[in-house]
């Protein structure tokens, strides 16, 4: 039996020899394969370079992806006096990196680039010859990869006729002017990791265990991403791409090669006419909205650990965090703010906090805090809740820093209800009188929005008082601390509170 498979397989072996009389098409990678006395010949060095090129490219948009990796950034030149009215019809580009949908690297060292030289899409992204504009409110700039031959020489043959031969190829960046939707140039990239529902051995380990006896597998808590998520979609995902058609376009210097149909995004902007009709740049320019980004390791990290998220840097009770020792209540009553007794409401001069970038005013509300007094029960021990009626928020004593946006704030001291802090704080018949009480004091961050329109990173992390937070954007920040019985208040029924000389924040 043994000796009759061995000689089967050397039959198809054979046969399969046999049906190979041609080179085999290599469409995985061609490179030069040297030895002494190879003839090395103008293919053969094309051979060798574009062997070098499409690997490069094809782990760049495998592994890095594609978009800007850096700078690209757009300013309005500043008008100048001309035939134009006034303007000069012209942007500058800084210098940048990006990686387009084939690959290829756009690398920009920086120019002023004038309407002229724009590649004049329609909605569609074809060419648009005749210089006519259509009609649209936004405008999308792109950088494309382009090639340009340099360098002309001239070669004579072994017939001694001469021709024109280019040198070299200068690897480029053109731009483009596309028609679009307004909406697009605030467009939020969709995620391109799409999960189903893992199946298998591997992922039904919650449902059922392996082996017999003590060798049965326990079960698992699956990680972050499932267990096939990612692996399907890696499985399912091509990075290949239509990167085979450069379109030539006449330029006064030259002819150059562009690929108008792998654009990179750079910003939105608004096109219109002066009085002569010349066509003009607007002064509506979006940079961040449309771009796609290429994101490094380091940006990833940071990333994971929050560097992007608003926390508490600071807090006016800070000394008084979930510290052992007691608080006077005479300190805790002056808290709360100034005044000669039986006002409407208290600004506090202890309760604020400051964020450490701005948050949006109009979600820094009242029920963004919560104050709550623990008092003992005098006959089972049990602890009493009281809340704390918080009515408003004052911004006034933090004044805002240069290149905040309007309605954003840095920080906020709470307001308390007056009668209630006159009667049940400061009254002589105060929860206080009957021992020792206990303060919780909450900011909730999934309430309060910062500048970048995300919840403030508000967690207590341990005995750390600032900065806040656990890298996730919301939660709560929750600070404790003990107040000591009211025994010198009734000595004391109007006293006059000072105001913070730090915050200046007062009544």
């Amino acid at each position: 039996m043994y000796s009759s498979n061995k000689t089967t397989k050397t039959h198809q072996t054979g046969s399969r020899k046999a049906e190979c009389c041609t080179d085999v098409k290599c469409e995985t990678g061609l490179r030069n394969k040297y030895f002494n006395g190879k003839r090395l010949s103008a293919d053969s060095f094309r051979v060798e370079q574009e062997y070098s090129l499409e690997r490069r490219r094809l782990l760049n948009r495998s592994i890095h992806g594609w978009g800007v990796v850096y700078g690209f950034g757009i300013t309005l030149e500043t008008p100048q006096q001309g035939p134009n009215n006034g303007v000069s019809g012209s942007l500058t580009i800084s210098a940048g990196l990006a990686l387009d949908e084939c690959g290829r690297e756009l690398l920009e060292t920086g120019r002023p680039l004038k309407f002229t030289e724009l590649i004049i899409l329609d909605a569609d992204g074809k060419r648009i010859e005749d210089g006519e504009l259509p009609e649209s409110e936004c405008w999308l700039l792109s950088a494309h990869y382009a090639e340009q031959d340099t360098d002309s020489i001239v070669v004579e043959d072994s017939c001694r006729c001469k021709y024109q031969e280019w040198d070299h190829t200068c690897e480029t960046v053109r731009y483009s002017l596309k028609p679009v939707d307004c909406e697009d140039c605030c467009r939020s990239w969709d995620c391109e990791l799409e999960c189903g529902c893992g199946t298998g051995r591997c992922c039904d380990g919650a449902a059922e265990t392996y082996g017999e006896g003590e060798h049965q597998d326990e079960e698992k808590r699956q990680q972050r991403g499932g267990c096939r998520c990612i692996c399907d979609h890696l499985i399912a995902w091509n990075p290949g791409g239509d990167c085979n058609h450069l379109c030539e376009i006449e330029e006064p210097c030259g002819n150059v090669r562009v690929d108008i149909r792998n654009g990179v995004p750079l910003a939105c902007l608004n096109v219109g006419r002066d009085s002569h009709g010349c066509v003009i740049f607007g002064s509506d320019l979006e940079v961040c909205g449309p771009r796609r980004l290429v994101k490094r390791n380091d940006l990833l990290f940071d990333l994971i650990r929050g560097c992007d998220l608003t926390r508490i840097s600071d807090f006016g009770w800070k000394d008084w965090h979930r510290q052992e020792a007691a608080i006077p209540f005479i300190d805790f009553a002056d808290a709360f703010g100034s005044g000669a007794g039986q006002q409407s409401e208290y600004v506090s001069n202890k309760f604020w906090v400051e964020f450490s970038r701005p948050v949006r005013e109009n979600t820094l509300r009242a029920d963004c805090f919560a104050m709550t007094v623990l008092g003992a029960e005098r006959e089972g021990g049990w602890w009493l809740v009281f809340r704390v009626p918080i009515v408003g928020v004052d911004t006034s004593g933090f004044d805002p820093e240069a290149g905040d946006p309007p309605g954003h704030v840095r920080g906020a001291a709470i307001v308390v209800d007056g009668p209630w802090l006159d009667d049940a704080v400061r009254g002589r018949r105060t929860i206080f009188y009957g021992g020792e009480t206990r303060v919780e004091f909450e900011v909730r961050g999934d309430l309060i929005v910062d500048c970048n329109g995300q919840t403030v990173d508000a967690n207590s992390f341990g005995l750390f008082r600032v900065p806040t937070g656990n890298a996730t954007a919301g939660g709560t920040f929750l600070s404790t601390f003990r107040v000591e019985p009211a025994r010198d208040l009734p000595t004391r029924p109007n006293p006059t509170y000072g105001s913070d000389p730090v915050k200046g924040v007062s009544s």
